[in-house]
């Protein structure tokens, strides 16, 4: 999370999808966990895959304003956090 914080990448709102999309995805290929969102499932995920995926979907999930959270909250892996918005 201070990696986040030092990055001062503003949270996604009604008007700024476009550049936080992009940031956040720059995000995500930096942590290694940009797979996660552009792969399916494995038919057989490992705990590595689990673990990747939680911290994928954190990493999004909390770069979305709380009003954004409707979108998301169902959302059961890091590609459906990433689709739904």
């Amino acid at each position: 999370m201070a990696e986040v914080t030092r990055l001062m990448i503003t949270k996604l709102n009604n008007s700024n999808y476009c550049s936080w999309k992009f940031k956040v995805e720059l995000l995500l290929i930096k942590e290694g966990l940009w797979e996660l969102v552009t792969q399916n499932r494995p038919a057989t995920p490992d705990t590595d895959w689990f673990n990747k995926d939680g911290k994928a979907r954190a990493t999004i999930g909390l770069l979305v304003e709380d009003d954004q959270l409707i979108h998301i909250r169902s959302a059961k892996t890091a590609k459906e956090v990433w689709e739904a918005l």
